[in-house]
């Protein structure tokens, strides 16, 4: 950090009653944002330097922002609180929450996340809730989780390999997953009609989202889970939430797992059949997703993203393909 970072970071967290002297610390937890530990006499406090680039145009600041505002003038507990952003700096400020990531997840931790996200969508119908943005890559449609999958591997057949890892990831996306998402997606194409393919959920079936949820942004204190990390939060369909709960490769839940936490969050949730059904569908195709999300940094937007983060760049490549690849025979080479 230069001087005059050093001096924007101070006058930032003053401005929000976070004196200095104060000292800093990185930690590694983010993979898109810079993520510091602030400590000074009265406390300690998380501070997150969001990626900022004209190739990514997605608020991150102001979504995690908003978001966990809504959580908190609702009364929804076991979130940071928000103390205080600036957009031109990229800086956000949030309270400090003690734990670490769990170990071996059992079935509390499964109902720990469950009721978290029944907590905060008992608020859904509220003039807060209906401020907030729809999340990330929201999926509104069957054909909208369709599309999202072939963007990203599109995305990653348009790069252009020099180096021979590279070129091993291209075959890989091309001569795997590409021949595995044709066969998926002429399965669900017979399986689901052209009208309903294209037909909007309904606004009281969508959910809330805290997005990109699982374990791996969980932290836990005493048996007590509390969760970070909303940059991508918002409106979605619960089977993309679902999906994602059973697909995150960081800490996975398993199969029994997976269902429980369905099954606890559903409930009596509107149209909780449908909700089941596109699960059973949608899974393979977030699987795929899952692969795709993996292989980014290949794509120098995604490492551009580590590194600011404070990822090292070294053996990354190596380390996400092989990642993918026993992800990719774990849950679907064995399915076709």
């Amino acid at each position: 950090m230069t001087g005059l970072e050093a001096q924007a970071l101070q006058g930032f967290c003053a401005r929000f009653g976070v004196s200095p002297p104060f000292d800093t610390e990185r930690i590694r937890a983010g993979r898109n944002s810079e993520v510091l530990l602030v400590s000074n006499r009265q406390g300690r406090w998380i501070l997150k330097h969001y990626y900022q680039h004209a190739s990514d145009t997605r608020d991150r600041l102001g979504t995690e922002f908003e978001f966990l505002a809504f959580l908190q003038d609702s009364g929804v507990n076991r979130a940071p609180r928000p103390k205080g952003a600036d957009h031109e700096l990229g800086y956000g400020l949030y309270s400090f929450l003690p734990g670490a990531r769990p170990g071996v997840i059992g079935s509390g931790h499964i109902s720990q996340a469950a009721d978290f996200v029944r907590e905060i969508n008992r608020h859904r119908r509220s003039a807060g809730a209906e401020r907030l943005r729809n999340a990330a890559d929201a999926c509104m449609s069957w054909r909208d989780h369709l599309n999202l999958t072939e963007s990203r591997l599109a995305q990653l057949l348009a790069t252009t390999p020099t180096a021979p890892l590279e070129f091993d990831a291209q075959a890989f996306v091309r001569d795997q997953l590409l021949r595995f998402w044709a066969e998926l997606k002429r399965t669900i194409l017979g399986d689901v009609a052209e009208g309903e393919l294209a037909a909007s959920l309904a606004p009281e079936c969508r959910i809330i989202s805290p997005s990109d949820f699982g374990f791996h942004n969980a932290l836990e204190d005493a048996g007590d889970l509390s969760f970070v990390d909303f940059e991508y939060a918002g409106w979605d369909d619960p089977a993309k939430l679902i999906c994602d709960f059973f697909c995150q490769p960081e800490l996975p839940v398993s199969a029994d797992q997976g269902l429980q936490f369905r099954e606890e969050l559903l409930g009596d949730w509107p149209d909780s059949d449908g909700v089941r059904r596109r699960v059973r569908h949608l899974l393979p195709v977030h699987r795929v997703k899952w692969c795709c999300i993996m292989l980014n940094e290949f794509k120098l937007e995604g490492r551009k993203r580590r590194s600011h983060a404070g990822i090292e760049p070294e053996g990354l490549l190596a380390g996400q393909l092989r990642k993918a690849k026993q992800y990719f025979d774990t849950h679907l080479a064995s399915t076709h």
